[in-house]
């Protein structure tokens, strides 16, 4: 009988033992041994939203990890009780069992959290260790892996190639996440004008940016760049029609938000006759005597017109009209003597109104612009020469 009742007592025991053994094999609960995952083909199975712990030791040691991914959407690590020591990276990979290499990078190294973007359901990989590799934690650090559904409607569109259509005069409601998205997006051109693109309910850890190109599958370079990186609200002129694409980031490419935000691309049709006339390859010829109706806009504008006094080498130039914002100034030139391609300065800026004293039967350039180049309008205003 005593036999009897101390088998009794040792199967519960027995059992909570195999439990024990069988949740941490699995990963599963705090003080969890998802070892040996050392290499992609040892990668742990762990679940979604499921906590687990693990550690970096030894030194060195590269702890791999997978899930099942439903849909489209983002993988998102988070790391708790990281050690003081240790700089805990991620990086997110597929597995290439029959490829020569079988580490596909996805994302190379961030430090925790981070996320990535999944384009499709499947099994994906990830991989953390120490940032520099010469560190180990004693105690475990705790993990979590969550699964976040496609928020950005535009997405996926990190390549010019995948850029998604916008209606001119429309608003769209992108995402930049995870850290260092880059969203591609182009409109279609019809006529000569402006594109002009404001945003709100931006999220506050994010600052905005976006460059004008033009993409071309069959040139080398693809991508042509038309205007540099700006912050919104920002305008860029287009002169010819067709396709232009737009690229959105966050300014230093060192901020993310789950959280949308509005964009709106409005269209302005070209309002100065003059345009384009950027440079002075474009310049139009103007005379003494000519009012010139024309604008500043937008930002950093720079209007180049010609002309050539034919008697009386003094010449002056009036504005008015011009927006609250503005201030022209012009600047003079002659083609440089040793090189047709390039203008040589020969009157600095001067504001408006202005008296010059030019050569005779001589070709001149001359410059107009906002004085520090950091404002605009499309309202038109009267330059008139005397």
């Amino acid at each position: 009988g005593k036999e009897v009742k101390m088998r009794n007592k040792l199967i519960p025991l027995i059992l909570t033992g195999v439990l024990l053994i069988a949740l941490i094999s699995c990963g599963g609960g705090k003080g969890g041994d998802n070892e040996p995952n050392n290499t992609i083909d040892q990668a742990s199975k762990i679940t979604l939203a499921q906590p687990f712990s693990t550690k970096i030791t030894p030194v060195g040691d590269n702890d791999w990890f997978k899930v099942e991914i439903p849909e489209q959407g983002y993988l998102k690590v988070q790391a708790s009780n990281i050690p003081e020591e240790i700089g805990l990276e991620v990086a997110f990979a597929l597995y290439q069992e029959w490829e020569g290499e079988k580490i596909k990078y996805i994302r190379e190294w961030h430090r925790v959290p981070d996320a990535v973007f999944i384009p499709k359901a499947g099994t994906y990989y990830f991989v953390i260790k120490d940032d520099y590799d010469d560190k180990e934690s004693k105690n475990p650090i705790e993990m979590k892996v969550d699964f976040l559904k496609e928020f950005d409607p535009n997405e996926p569109n990190n390549k010019p190639e995948d850029a998604k259509l916008v209606q001119l005069n429309s608003v769209i409601n992108p995402a930049i996440y995870p850290t260092g998205d880059q969203d591609w997006l182009k409109v279609k051109v019809e006529k000569q004008g402006y594109l002009l693109l404001k945003s709100k309910n931006v999220p506050e850890d994010i600052v905005p940016q976006i460059k004008y190109t033009i993409y071309d599958e069959w040139s080398e370079p693809k991508i042509k760049e038309i205007k540099d990186w700006h912050h919104i609200p920002d305008s860029c002129s287009v002169i010819n029609t067709g396709e232009y694409y737009i690229l959105l980031h966050d300014d230093f490419d060192d901020r993310s938000s789950e959280t949308t935000f509005e964009l709106k691309i409005d269209f302005l049709e070209e309002m100065d006759q003059y345009e384009p006339n950027d440079n002075f390859k474009d310049a139009k010829s103007v005379n003494r005597g000519d009012t010139l109706k024309l604008a500043i806009f937008p930002k950093g504008d720079y209007d180049y017109f010609k002309i050539k006094l034919e008697e009386e080498n003094k010449i002056k130039f009036m504005a008015k009209d011009f927006a609250s914002n503005i201030v022209p100034e012009i600047r003079i030139y002659i083609l440089n003597p040793e090189n047709p391609n390039k203008l040589t300065k020969v009157i600095d800026w001067k504001r408006c109104p202005v008296e010059f004293e030019l050569e005779v039967d001589k070709d001149y350039f001359f410059l107009v612009h906002d004085d520090y180049d950091d404002r605009s309008s499309p309202k038109l205003f009267e330059l008139k020469i005397e």
